[in-house]
């Protein structure tokens, strides 16, 4: 695609993603976990829908150049495979577009109650 003086490329992507957080809130998200699924309410929907409902989402920190990365599993398997490939594209397209000088602006929109989220 052609370079246009003054253009630049603007997404809203979705909280319902695998993110790169901090250690700190990568922390608070085990912390917060631990106990919320010990409320009695947590513990029969667990048991109801045999471990696929209120799974963990903060993952095991991933050894990396320069110390840990630490990501949040956010994404809704309601959503299906194709709604995350949209939005992965939109992050690629976003890395490649800034590599070649481009303007990007990739902000988390926040997020709302719907029915594939739900």
């Amino acid at each position: 695609s052609e370079k246009r003086k003054g253009t630049s490329l603007v997404y809203l992507c979705t909280p319902t993603d695998l993110h790169l957080v901090p250690k700190e809130a990568h922390d608070a998200a085990e912390r917060e976990y631990k106990d919320y699924s010990k409320r009695l309410y947590c513990i029969v929907m667990n048991l109801l829908s045999r471990g696929k409902c209120l799974r963990k989402n903060a993952r095991k920190p991933v050894p990396g150049e320069g110390g840990d990365y630490y990501m949040i599993n956010g994404v809704s398997v309601a959503q299906g495979p194709n709604y995350i490939l949209a939005k992965r594209l939109q992050h690629w397209r976003a890395i490649v577009a800034r590599s070649k000088g481009c303007h990007v602006s990739s902000n988390i929109a926040p997020p709302t109650s719907t029915v594939s989220v739900v």
